[in-house]
């Protein structure tokens, strides 16, 4: 079967699911990337780890703040070369899209909507987008969401469940699952290692985990880069290291030396760090705008969902944590064991396996 997704750039986090798509029996599968690159993030993407058909369109990009629009040459051309039987694409936002839903209606070929919005999203709930949701609701045959709250929110959009299927977000777990380190012992000055992984921008919340920190018996490690770094390092308590971007083997110890993990975001669809810590088997905390944290945490097993925004809630949580060595142990066991269900594998059985039904 043939098989095109579409889909904005190369992210890394995404490779292995589509490795594993296209290793799938019977799968033809050619991914059409809109550009190489994201100008509002910075991700490092090897050419020789693809292991699959890909091509990036020609075209070119507008930024206005936050949003990002790649205006797509060849859409069509393309579809037409590899003439899919079934066409994902990752999202409403980009003209390609459109130019991808225009083609399978004429076409007469199922479109798929892969969706990873929730109605926690900050970007959920403008006009225009809601016009935007109802008219791909029309035109889809059915919607990939990677978890509980993207499927909700589609619910909430009138999708029957018929036509949502669930495949959930994985990241690579021989990268991130190496041996932990062993923690220091404990003393009078023993401070518990955090570790937060993302962009150091307002919609993260780490103003709020700043505040939820201050005096707490922990050392918080932040990775990653941002808009807001120069104010962040100069509002930052005393127990804040910023270690900047770093490559994947590098990111990979830090989980393996971190004893907690924290994911303060304000506004997340998914977040695929959760994943990675998960796969680290770290005790997980994060905030209900966070959709893997409606997967990824059974609350008080292997950690804890906070109320976004609330720094008195997040800091009670953490401080469980610091505080209780045995529970940290006990919640990276089960982060580890939830984690072992979210595999490239699965996403990639329940893509390939929603295509042979909807082509069938």
């Amino acid at each position: 079967m043939r098989l095109a997704l579409l889909t904005e750039i190369p992210a890394p986090y995404r490779l292995p699911l589509f490795r594993a798509l296209a290793r799938q029996e019977g799968i033809e599968l050619r991914v059409l990337y809109l550009a190489r690159a994201d100008p509002r993030r910075s991700y490092p993407v090897p050419e020789d780890e693809r292991g699959f058909e890909w091509e990036v369109l020609p075209g070119h990009s507008v930024r206005r703040g936050r949003r990002w629009l790649v205006f797509s040459r060849g859409v069509i051309a393309a579809l037409r070369r590899h003439d899919p039987e079934v066409v994902v694409v990752g999202g409403w936002n980009q003209p390609a899209f459109w130019q991808a839903l225009g083609y399978a209606r004429t076409r007469g070929r199922p479109l798929v909507t892969w969706v990873e919005s929730t109605a926690r999203d900050s970007r959920s709930g403008s006009v225009a987008g809601n016009a935007t949701r109802r008219a791909f609701v029309r035109g889809s045959a059915a919607f990939l969401v990677p978890g509980r709250a993207a499927a909700d929110y589609m619910r909430s959009l009138g999708v029957a469940d018929a036509r949502i299927a669930v495949a959930p977000n994985a990241v690579d777990a021989v990268r991130f699952g190496r041996p932990r380190c062993q923690a220091p012992g404990v003393g009078p000055n023993r401070r518990v290692r955090v570790l937060y992984v993302g962009r150091l921008s307002r919609e993260k919340g780490l103003d709020v985990l700043f505040e939820a920190v201050t005096d707490l018996p922990v050392q918080v490690m932040t990775v990653g880069t941002g808009p807001e770094r120069t104010r962040l390092e100069g509002a930052a308590p005393a127990n804040v290291t910023f270690l900047g971007q770093l490559e994947q083997d590098e990111l990979a110890s830090q989980y393996a030396e971190a004893e907690v993990f924290v994911l303060p975001s304000l506004s997340e669809p998914w977040g695929m760090v959760l994943n990675e810590a998960a796969a680290a088997g770290l005790p997980l905390v994060a905030t209900e705008a966070v959709g893997a944290a409606h997967d990824l945490i059974e609350e008080g097993a292997n950690g804890f969902r906070v109320p976004a925004g609330n720094a008195q809630a997040l800091r009670d949580a953490l401080r469980r944590l610091a505080e209780d060595a045995d529970l940290r142990e006990r919640a990276g066991r089960r982060s580890l064991e939830l984690s072992r269900r979210f595999t490239p594998e699965a996403w990639a059985g329940a893509v390939a396996a929603l295509a042979r039904r909807l082509a069938g």
